[in-house]
């Protein structure tokens, strides 16, 4: 009987560490997925500005070119004209020379003619392009101001809006949001994320990604079911906040993305208690579609 009792108790101990460990591994396999989506945002972004840069060098060689034939046209010309000033009676091999010449003013012409369209083709294009960029920069702008206007009931209260790298960031302290250790949204926080899903919710072109940060105190949760570090907590805290916003319906579920980020990104030194306040932190990153300039950058 008691032999019994014993492989009973051994038995559950087996299962709930197969439990826990099967739920880390689901996380850091969910983390790594919604992490490398995140970076591929990133690199699109940093693709389309070298691209733009790219294409603005080739518009001034372009420039360059077509103003080194207008100078060799005017030569052309000012040789033809000596030319003509110099002879009163041609003779075959003259005519011979002034053929020549007319030739060449012609095939100048024509090369300027052909570089003047294509480089009216390229302004008009790097026009349209500057165009789709003020756009996106206009709408970010307006996001902010939506954002900042919705949320000024929590000023000083911590949680602030700033526009940086072509992506909108509100970033929310832990003391408006969860209980140390904890990852159940305190009603502050509830209040918060209901302003911001209005906003994200009139405006469906933005995708969401919702980055949980934790300071380098190690995460020592304790009890059944309970998280490992400070990755796990990061995580869960994102997904918190991702199921906070998606009450909203008007929400598109497939713009949102959540990830953990640990202790792994701060913006506080740790060694302090008031950078370490500040790296205890969730932050909503709102970046526009850029379809519009990839597809004009493509062709």
């Amino acid at each position: 009987m008691r032999k019994n009792i014993l492989l009973s108790v051994l038995l559950l101990f087996a299962l709930a560490s197969c439990v826990t460990s099967k739920k880390h591994k689901e996380l850091e396999s969910q983390y790594s997925g919604l992490k490398n989506s995140f970076d591929n945002l990133d690199v699109r972004a940093r693709e389309q500005a070298s691209a733009l840069a790219r294409y603005e060098r080739e518009r001034e060689a372009l420039e360059n070119e077509l103003q080194n034939l207008r100078n060799e046209k005017q030569l052309l010309r000012k040789q033809y004209d000596e030319f003509l000033a110099s002879q009163t009676n041609l003779s075959s091999a003259s005519k011979k020379e002034m053929q020549d010449l007319l030739r060449k003013i012609q095939e100048s012409n024509e090369s300027l003619q052909q570089k003047e369209d294509e480089l009216r083709e390229k302004n008009r294009k790097y026009v349209e392009l500057q165009q789709a960029l003020e756009k996106q920069e206009s709408a970010l702008i307006g996001l902010k101001k939506k954002l900042a206007d919705a949320l000024v009931g929590f000023e000083g209260k911590g949680l602030t809006v700033v526009q940086k790298n072509g992506k909108v960031y509100v970033s929310v302290d832990e003391k408006l949001l969860f209980k140390s250790g904890k990852w159940d949204i305190e009603k502050p926080g509830l209040t918060a994320l209901a302003e911001v899903s209005k906003v994200l919710a009139n405006n469906p072109d933005i995708n969401i990604v919702v980055e949980g940060h934790t300071d380098n105190v190690k995460y020592s949760g304790t009890g059944t079911g309970a998280l490992i570090d400070n990755w796990d907590l990061s995580v869960k805290r994102a997904t918190t906040v991702v199921r906070a916003l998606l009450k909203n319906a008007a929400i598109d579920p497939a713009k949102i993305t959540a990830a953990g980020r640990g202790e792994f990104a701060p913006v506080g030194q740790n060694d302090t208690a008031e950078g370490k306040q500040r790296n205890r932190r969730t932050e909503i990153i709102l970046t526009p579609k850029f379809d519009e300039i990839l597809n004009m950058l493509e062709k």
